[in-house]
């Protein structure tokens, strides 16, 4: 016979007592005028109708099993997930545990390459002061616009070195420019050409994953570079996302396309032959660009938070 709802009501106030409030079973039993032994079976019944229940664990738990699950669905060296605390946007979560891995990268590495964007200047940001004199930055991605100078490649480079006790060197060249024939022709410029192939044979590389909002916007860095009917070709390719300004498929695979040859970054094969690249991305907008990524294998470190992760990761 099921219990009454006067029963049921002692049950929760005598766990409550008992659990959240520190109460003895003694003091329990002197409120309710039962036997020290009754209020210990009140309490057994308690957790066997599952009035109370126990959880024990911690965040980092759940990102640590995060973690080794993005690791073994996509071949990932190391992947780190991110749990905002209480007040605290993913974002920022994100850009902390990004600083660490990319500090700890850097210390071992003469040549690191850098994109840029938004996520990338929130990371440089968290980067502890250090003294790597060893160590040279490189920009990977040519300049967006004089509108957003933090978020954009070559101040980025300037402050990421600054940061890391580095010296730096700049590609002075736009994102995109206007043909194929002009972006060969600056590529063979000694400025561009020595960053490129630097850059290429980077020990570490840092870029952000791009994706295409339902418009075939692909983001900030390409925000009055594309027009909204190069986005839409975009999409009919069936592109998810980008890294350096380069497209790629829900597969991972690099769209050929005339965009691709006017794009002045390290390309998406070349990038293969960085011994470490870092992707850093967060958000529901992210899902499928990560996916693409982690795919086509075009990074080898994944920082994210936890939510994105979940996503990412209950997409089939």
């Amino acid at each position: 016979m099921p219990p009454d709802r006067e029963h049921l009501s002692l049950l929760t106030q005598v766990a409550r007592w008992y659990y959240l409030d520190d109460l003895s079973q003694d003091a329990i039993a002197a409120r309710v005028h039962l036997s020290r032994s009754r209020v210990s079976r009140l309490l057994t019944e308690a957790r066997d109708r599952r009035i109370v229940r126990f959880v024990i664990g911690h965040p980092l738990e759940r990102a640590m099993a995060l973690e080794d699950a993005l690791r073994e669905r996509f071949g990932l060296r190391e992947a780190r997930v991110a749990e905002p605390a209480e007040g605290s946007s993913a974002m920022n979560a994100v850009a902390v545990a990004a600083a660490d891995v990319v500090a700890d990268a850097a210390r071992n590495a003469t040549v690191l390459a850098t994109s840029a964007g938004t996520t990338l200047a929130a990371v440089v940001d968290e980067l502890p002061q250090l003294a790597l004199h060893d160590l040279c930055v490189v920009q990977m991605i040519g300049a967006l616009s004089k509108d957003n100078p933090l978020t954009d490649s070559p101040d980025l480079t300037r402050r990421l070195a600054e940061r890391l006790g580095g010296t730096y060197r700049l590609m002075p060249t736009p994102l995109i420019v206007g043909s194929a024939r002009l972006a060969h022709a600056l590529r063979r410029e000694e400025a561009v050409a020595n960053a490129l192939a630097l850059a290429s044979h980077a020990d570490v590389a840092l870029v952000g994953i791009g994706a295409l909002d339902p418009n075939g916007a692909s983001g900030p860095i390409f925000t009055g570079w594309l027009t909204p009917q190069e986005g839409a070709y975009l999409s009919r390719l069936g592109a998810v996302g980008h890294i350096s300004g380069h497209h790629f498929d829900a597969t991972g695979a690099p769209l050929r396309t005339d965009l691709r040859d006017r794009v002045m970054s390290v390309p998406l094969d070349h990038l293969h032959r960085v011994h470490t690249v870092i992707g850093v991305a967060t958000g529901a907008d992210k899902v499928e660009a990560i996916r693409g990524a982690l795919r086509g294998r075009h990074v080898d470190i994944l920082i994210t938070d936890a939510v994105t992760a979940q996503a990412v990761l209950a997409r089939r």
